[in-house]
């Protein structure tokens, strides 16, 4: 990337996505970001890579320091062999011995990669128990308060989520950034937003862009705003249990009106450690149905029961529709 056409090299692109250029420099980036597209887009593909490494995680045999020892005693050796005329018996000796050096050699690398795949599998088994508690509120604002919107955007197609009401999370719960006209409600939603049994209800990175319609705007934001409000009072997840549990009993809270809906098609997204930012898809919002009536979680059925609110205080069922593009037009992988 040219220094000439862009105001930073795609290093300092890689800080500003993991929020580590300074204020100053992080402005001017995210000004120049949202009238580049080039930008856009190698922004939007190193998400989506970091994102994928994350949900491997499995390290390089280099970081073990196994490969490159072997690497260059394999070096050493094809360097010190000099072409020389040798009789039969010498030069099955030669190939013999090389076999064994190979096989050696690859024996080693699957023993790095095994500990690697072990070391990883270790990892993924102590996710479980990453997030026990809440962490202070710094780490689940957006300091970039212009990233939020962007990304809050992202949920949607332009053609919708320009005109959407935009809302971003501050210290004392969501505020609105950007007023809307077409009726649709865009806001990027925390963790505590996930299921109250979820071993990531308090992951810090998790960021989840959603573009609400009207009915959903009316009828499952209120849910949002509600934990929310709870999470920033410094109530325990027994206590926000209860706390739904009474304000549906009590119609407090809404019940879904019937078309709501939410659009979930960010390719920039981090739903959680174990799926990344998923696949794009479209969320459907109904009062507690059996999921046969969507024939969700059928064999080779497109539709799948969200487990967000399944056994949870809110009596609501939410279907899931994948889809083949991201909001940015770009095609998505398959499901």
């Amino acid at each position: 990337m040219s220094t000439n056409r862009h105001p930073i090299e795609q290093e300092e692109l890689m800080a500003y996505l993991d929020g580590e250029l300074p204020a100053d420099q992080a402005t001017e980036a995210l000004s120049h970001m949202e009238l580049c597209p080039e930008c856009q887009t190698l922004a939007a593909d190193c998400r989506g890579v970091s994102e994928q490494l994350m949900a491997w995680e499995v390290e390089s045999t280099d970081e073990v320091g196994i490969r490159p020892h072997i690497n260059a005693a394999l070096e050493e050796r094809l360097q010190k062999r000099k072409p020389a005329k040798v009789s039969l018996p010498r030069l099955q000796n030669s190939v013999m011995t090389s076999r064994w050096v190979w096989a050696g050699a690859f024996a080693l690398v699957c023993l790095a990669v095994g500990l690697t795949v072990m070391l990883s599998r270790n990892r993924n088994e102590d996710r479980s128990t990453a997030y026990p508690s809440m962490a202070s509120i710094e780490q689940y604002l957006m300091p970039d308060r212009n990233a939020e919107i962007a990304l809050a955007r992202s949920a949607a197609p332009q053609s919708i989520s320009s005109d959407a009401k935009i809302l971003v999370l501050g210290w004392r719960g969501y505020e609105t950034a950007r007023e809307g006209k077409n009726g649709f409600v865009c806001l990027v939603e925390r963790s505590w937003m996930s299921p109250f049994n979820s071993a990531e209800f308090w992951n810090p990175k998790v960021r989840v862009p959603g573009c609400f319609n009207a009915a959903a705007a009316r009828s499952i934001l209120p849910i949002t705003m509600k934990r929310t409000e709870m999470v920033l009072a410094g109530l325990s997840k027994a206590q926000m249990i209860d706390r739904m549990k009474s304000e549906f009993d009590n119609k407090e809270l809404p019940t879904p009106e019937p078309g709501a809906m939410c659009y979930m098609m960010s390719r920039a997204g981090h739903l959680s450690d174990a799926i990344g930012h998923y696949v794009p898809h479209l969320m459907f919002y109904f009062s507690l149905t059996d999921k046969s009536s969507w024939g969700a979680d059928l064999p080779d059925s497109p539709v799948t029961m969200n487990p967000q609110f399944q056994g949870g205080p809110e009596p609501i069922t939410e279907f899931v529709i994948p889809v083949g593009k991201w909001s940015d037009g770009t095609a998505a992988p398959a499901m």
